[in-house]
């Protein structure tokens, strides 16, 4: 197992070498890099190499860390590619994840040959001026404190009945869950830190081609804000996969790939 120091504790992350650039994935909020498994299989098939980690209080990483801001998250991300010496990557992030990638492009620079926004909360999970998308700061906060209240049931009934709209299977659901328990309290400011998140001038910024991908039945982060996203950026692509919700890569694997590999080839 791979672990790096950051400060006095560790994150755990996988890389799996390959000739062709490296696919860097950042999960979604309190989940772990395991839920990539079918991604990194088919990346690592087709030559590419792939970074996974867990972020700050998920999966195998140390849980007790005090910062887990989408900053500090992104910044780890910057430490693994630095500690790995990579020189170029492609960075792809699903829902919560999406905004650690935006936050990592923008300190990485022209090393982000590419950059995928899976389901992303970015550039805003909630409404602010000028962004009508989302639901409300107090929504986020009604949501993190439903989660610490009750923290099992209410992750079964985030991946048995909220995240997906496509069918997959109970043992998909099971496991998702898994993943989701795994994650500390700590955790949960993650989550929290969606309410002011505003990146619009950072995405804005971005140089790369930006593929944007989502689920037209997304009941976590709904499609407008993906839609905006990619108006947003400078070099958007958008593919909306019309019956998937929130983890198309799951729930229409065949589909994602696809949109996915045919982004890497053009790169």
């Amino acid at each position: 197992m791979a672990r790096l120091d950051i400060d006095d504790k560790q994150i755990y992350y996988e890389y799996y070498p390959g000739d062709g650039l490296c696919n860097v994935l950042s999960h979604g909020f309190g989940m772990a890099g395991r839920v990539w498994d079918n991604t990194v299989a088919r990346l690592a098939d087709a030559g590419y190499a792939v970074l996974t980690y867990d972020h700050r209080a998920c999966g195998q990483s140390d849980k007790d860390f005090r910062d887990v801001s989408i900053e500090a998250l992104g910044q780890d991300l910057v430490a693994l590619v630095e500690h790995l010496a990579l020189p170029r990557v492609v960075l792809n992030g699903w829902s919560l994840g999406g905004a650690v990638v935006v936050s990592a492009a923008a300190e990485l620079g022209d090393r982000v040959q590419g950059l995928i926004s899976t389901a992303g909360a970015t550039p805003r999970y909630t409404q602010g001026e000028g962004f009508p998308h989302g639901g409300t700061p107090d929504d986020v906060a009604d949501t993190v404190a439903a989660l610490r209240a009750d923290r099992v049931n209410f992750l079964k009934g985030l991946y048995f009945e909220g995240v997906f709209a496509a069918p997959v299977s109970d043992d998909v659901k099971q496991w998702c869950w898994q993943l989701a328990t795994q994650a500390s309290p700590a955790a949960d400011a993650s989550l929290g830190a969606l309410a002011e998140l505003d990146q619009r001038t950072a995405l804005a910024a971005l140089k790369c081609p930006t593929l944007f991908i989502c689920g037209g039945q997304d009941g976590v982060v709904p499609p407008d804000i993906v839609r905006f996203a990619c108006k947003h950026a400078r070099r958007g692509e958008l593919v909306e996969l019309a019956d998937c919700g929130h983890a198309p890569f799951l729930e229409d694997p065949e589909a994602y790939h696809l949109a996915m590999f045919d982004f890497l080839e053009r790169l």
